[in-house]
């Protein structure tokens, strides 16, 4: 069970990013496809950089840093609990994909989710860290988008 927390935890994101660069490859128009990830790629950039802004202005403890002897599965940063990077990262790059492509954007959903529950299970992050990265996520893609769309119909008069 440890291994496959582990898998999830730390493998797992690594070869979502290395499905954007298959999907691309197979991809029939690849400058469309290529802007989908360009795009869904800047805003989980925007979104990880957000939730580190406020995680390192406002330190909270990780479970490891707190509950007396228990062993997380790994260590990683310390102080640096809320939000979670990677359910920000992920949650955004997910819902940026889904808006753009809904077959693509479920699958990298369910690897996002995967990642972040890994992350509770390996005792690195509380389940509100992830919610919080998960809203940051839905926060600044929704904001993008609606900010997009506002653009292209020519509602800010440009």
């Amino acid at each position: 069970m440890n291994n496959l927390i582990f898998f999830s935890a730390v493998i797992l994101p690594w070869l979502l990013i290395g499905a954007l660069g298959v999907w691309l490859a197979l991809a029939k128009d690849k400058i469309k496809t290529g802007r989908q990830i360009l795009s869904a790629l800047g805003l989980a950039i925007v979104t990880w950089f957000i939730a580190s802004l406020f995680k390192y202005n406002f330190p909270s403890p990780r479970p490891f840093e707190v509950v007396p002897d228990f062993e997380p599965l790994f260590i990683t940063g310390h102080g640096d609990a809320f939000p979670s990077g990677h359910a920000a990262f992920f949650g955004a790059l997910a819902l940026a994909l889904f808006w753009q492509n809904r077959l693509v954007g479920l699958g990298f959903l369910i690897g996002a989710i995967l990642v972040s529950v890994a992350r509770i299970l390996a005792g690195v992050h509380w389940p509100g860290d992830v919610l919080a990265g998960f809203g940051t996520a839905i926060l600044v893609v929704s904001l993008i988008f609606l900010i997009k769309k506002k653009l292209i119909s020519g509602h800010f008069g440009l």
